[in-house]
This record gives structure tokens, sequence and C-alpha cells, in this order.
């Protein structure tokens, strides 16, 4: 695989957005898409941290409570999650699906292009990936992992808008949002293997920046540079804002996309 340079990608601070659901939304997407809601969920600032995990130990019912809440701060009717596994499968909603939540099995990407329906991934270091086409108002969004970007999730959220919806990669937006910075997320060899198969992996525990190298395989796909973005926001060393599991946290926000 031949791999842009990363450098290209533009560095985003998301900013928290108004309202009672702690939402930290691309400025610039706000702006430039008012059809899209976009962004990653984070801890907030109440008592009880806005803890989305459905797989942990909270109570069920206080994790359905911030799941409607961000439903209603979104105006979407329609929400959709589902159980990941770190691979690349995705799931295309060719429906809105039945008002409420929707939970689904074994998929690590949505695509969509149906409005009032609100795609979410669960991230707590991993990468959320925010694919937009604004001329088919098709939208793809991602948990990108570094099996998930081994196995090339990116790559076939890409080919998935580009095939059902006439896209072209010329026309797509792509960002990468809050997770781990490449300074603190150290791993094996064996990951480095996975995420840079063109590269001699080092020989021990070394850092690897996995929105880069998002980013570089977007841009290897053929999106343009100024279109590919990366938050600066890091879940394990930023301010407190986000969960991190490698920081110790049990709790997970979304990464969520839809159309209005």
């Amino acid at each position: 695989m031949s791999v842009a340079d990363p450098a290209a990608a533009r560095t985003i601070a998301e900013v928290r957005a108004s309202g009672d659901v702690p939402l930290w939304v691309h400025p610039e997407w706000a702006e430039r898409f008012p059809f899209l809601v976009q962004g990653t969920t984070g801890r907030g600032d109440g008592d009880e941290p806005f803890d989305l995990g459905l797989s942990g130990d909270q109570p069920v019912g206080a994790a359905l409570g911030r799941w409607r809440a961000l439903a209603a701060g979104t105006g979407m009717e329609t929400v959709a999650h589902a159980r990941q596994v770190h691979a690349a499968d995705i799931w295309i909603h060719r429906e809105r699906g039945a008002p409420g939540i929707v939970v689904m099995d074994r998929f690590d990407g949505h695509v969509t292009d149906r409005a009032q329906l609100l795609l979410t991934v669960s991230v707590a270091d991993c990468v959320p990936v925010s694919i937009v086409d604004p001329e088919a108002r098709a939208v793809a969004l991602l948990h990108s992992g570094w099996r998930g970007t081994a196995a090339g999730i990116v790559e076939r959220g890409i080919h998935r808008l580009v095939e059902s919806w006439q896209s072209s990669p010329e026309r797509l937006w792509l960002h990468c949002g809050p997770s781990i910075c490449g300074a603190c997320y150290e791993v094996g060899p064996e990951v480095h293997a996975g995420v840079h198969p063109e590269r001699e992996p080092p020989a021990g525990n070394t850092p690897i920046d996995l929105r880069a190298a998002i980013a570089a395989r977007a841009l290897a796909a053929g999106l343009l540079p100024e279109r590919v973005s990366v938050s600066s926001h890091c879940t394990l060393c930023g301010d407190s804002a986000f969960f991190s599991h490698r920081g110790g946290s049990p709790g997970r926000q979304m990464g969520v996309l839809g159309v209005r």
C-alpha cells in the first residue's frame, strides 16, 4: 500500500457545543455543513459522568437515560449502535429504522443517507472516524482501533460511499475525532506491522500515531489533503474531558454522525 504523507492532514481542536449533552464538535464542519450532526460525547461536568457504555457495570437504566438525552439533545429520532468487535464490517442503513435506540450486533462501522438517523460508535482511546459526502448527504462513521485500521475499515468506509452513492474520493471529507495521541499510544511490534505493513516494525514497544496512520490511508485512497483532519484532543493526556481505557476509566463516549 502506498501511504501518503500524514503531515498533509490538518489538526482541528473540537469545541464543546452548547446544550445539556457534552458534545464536542468540529467547528469548521458545524459551520460548513449545517445539515450535519457530528461530534464526540465527553465525560460532562455533572455529578455523574455522561457514560454511554452499554457493556460495563453501570445500571442499564442510567445508561439508557443518557442515550435518550443524546437523541433529544441532537434532535434525532433514531439512534443506531452496534456491538463492536474490532474488525472492518460496515452496515449500510438503507432505512432510518424505528424511533428510539437500535442496538445491532458485530459491526464497527455504519453508512447512511437517511435523515434523522444518528450513527454512533463507542470509543475510549480508539479513533472515531467521520466521513461526509456533502453532495449526496451521505455519511460513514467508523470505530477504528488498531485492528480495524489494519483490517482496512477506513478504506472500506470510503469504498461504501463511493459505490453506494456514486461519490468520488475527491468530494469526501474525513475527520479523526478525540482519541489517544501518538505520544501516549505505546504498542508492540505486531501493532506497528498491522497498521504500517509497508514499514519494518520496531523491535520493541514504541508509540504509534493511529490518527496519522488513518489520515495517511485516507489520502492514499484519494481524499484531498485540505479535506482530511485529525483532532488535537488526546483521551489520555488531555484535560480529562474524555474517558480513557488506558487511563483506567471504564466509561465510554460515543462518536456520533447523522443527517438532520
